[in-house]
C-alpha cells in the first residue's frame, strides 16, 4: 500500500540565480501526489461485467480483485491525508485508517467465501 504514494523530493539549490532558472519545478505536496496517485488508481481500475443474469465464481473473484485494488488505494490516500494532517495539526491526530484495511479484508474475504460456498455446492450436486 505505501507504494502507492510516491515520496517527495527536495530540490536543492547552489545559488539563487538556480533558483531563478528553475522557477517551473515544483514540489508537490504529500496530499496531493496521494490524490494523483488515488485519482491514476481509479481510473486505472473498471469492475468486471457480469454477463447474463447470475455470476459465477470466476466473475466474484474479478469483483474481488477489483475492490480490494480500488479499496487499497482509497486506505493509502487516507492514511497520507491523516498523516499530513495530523502533522501540521496543533492537537494529537489519531490514525484510525487501520479499520479501512480491516474493512476492506472484510469485504474480500465475503467474497472469496462465497467462491468457496460455490465450489462446495457444485461438488455436493456432482455427487
Amino acid at each position: 500500500m505505501a507504494d502507492l504514494i510516491p515520496n517527495t523530493t527536495r530540490i536543492a539549490f547552489a545559488s539563487a540565480a538556480a533558483v531563478r532558472r528553475s522557477r517551473h519545478a515544483a514540489v508537490l505536496p504529500l496530499c496531493q501526489l496521494a490524490h494523483q496517485a488515488l485519482m491514476a488508481a481509479l481510473a486505472a481500475e473498471t469492475p468486471h461485467q457480469i454477463v447474463g443474469y447470475a455470476a459465477d465464481r470466476f466473475d466474484i473473484l474479478e469483483r474481488a480483485d477489483h475492490l480490494k485494488t480500488i479499496l487499497t488505494a482509497v486506505a493509502a490516500y487516507a492514511k497520507a491525508i491523516v498523516a499530513d494532517t495530523a502533522h501540521m495539526a496543533p492537537t494529537n491526530i489519531h490514525d484510525e485508517t487501520g479499520y479501512l484495511i480491516d474493512a476492506t479484508s472484510e469485504v474480500i474475504g465475503a467474497l472469496n467465501n462465497a467462491c468457496d460456498r460455490m465450489l462446495a455446492d457444485q461438488e455436493i450436486a456432482a455427487e
